[in-house]
Formats: structure tokens, sequence, C-alpha cells
């Protein structure tokens, strides 16, 4: 039995071996990926009706969006950089995607925690508008989301669909 278990063990193995040992493709191309520049500035939008707490929440949402839109943009073939307000923008940095909070519900932690079944569930709406460098629109959309696992996944899911709606953009 033993004897049994270590053949096919062996044949395994090297069965494994041999599959991996195929020729590889050459997946180069003459032609480099062209880095497009692109800058980005986030608004909180118009925010009034929201508590200490809740505009806290926000900040947060917001700072945690932004790292990874500009991550995810990198990762796209982007050379990406955030900015701070419309006065940093300059038309070197190439296209600017200007991203507003339209509404922004931070949901209750302990309902989530507790109930589950979407207690509590965070929801962040989103309206976009990309330019090009001389300021026309190239594209505008709104788009929002809502979670049951917080405010971040919200904007993980908004800054996938962004990065993919960019790149068909602009391709």
């Amino acid at each position: 039995m033993r004897k049994a278990t270590s053949l096919f063990l062996a044949i395994f193995f090297l069965l494994g071996c041999i599959a991996g040992c195929g020729q590889k493709k050459n997946t180069t191309t003459n032609n480099p990926p062209v880095v497009r520049d692109i800058a980005v500035l986030t608004l909180d939008g118009e925010m009034s009706g929201l508590t200490a707490d809740q505009t806290r929440e926000l900040g947060n949402t917001v700072a945690w969006m932004d790292r990874d839109l500009i991550k995810n943009l990198n990762k796209a073939g982007f050379r990406a950089v955030l900015i701070k307000n419309m006065h940093e923008y300059k038309a070197d940095m190439g296209k600017l995607l200007i991203a507003e909070v339209e509404r922004f519900n931070a949901g209750n932690r302990a309902a989530r925690a507790l109930v589950g079944f979407g207690a509590g569930a965070a929801s962040l709406d989103l309206r976009y508008k990309l330019l090009d460098e001389k300021g026309g629109t190239l594209a505008e959309w709104r788009d929002g989301v809502g979670s049951s696992k917080g405010a971040t996944y919200c904007a993980e899911t908004l800054n996938r669909k962004a990065v993919d709606k960019i790149t068909s953009t602009l391709q």
C-alpha cells in the first residue's frame, strides 16, 4: 500500500513539473504603454445636515477613498496625483477628475455588528466630472452604492467603477 501511494505521489509530482515547463509566450510588445497623467480632486459637497461624528466619518472615508483611487489609477497605467483644491491644478498635470460627494450615510456600526443582514448599512453617492487639460468636459456621471460592510467598502466599489469608466473614456 505504501509503495502504491509513493508511486502515485511521484507520478503526480512528475506530471506537475512537466506541465509547468511549457514554453512561455512572448507578451512584450513593440509599443510600450502610454503613461497618461491625471489629477484627482475630491469635494465634500453640501453636507450641512451631518452631525459632527458623521462629518468626521465622511472625512475619514474621503481620505481613504483618495488614497485608494490614486493607487487604482496608477495600477491602470495612469500617473495620478491628488490635489486638495482647484487652484493647485495645472494643465501639465493632464486630465482632471473631480469627484463630489452628493450624499453620505455612515450607517451604524453597532447595528452592522449586532444585527447584520444589511442593518446599519452605509451609502455613498458621488458625482464625477472628467475634464481635459483645457477644462472641456470629457465625461460626466453619477454613481452610488451601499454596503453593509461600511463606507470604505462603498468607496472601494465606486473607485473601481470610476477607473473602468475613465479608462474606457480615454481609449
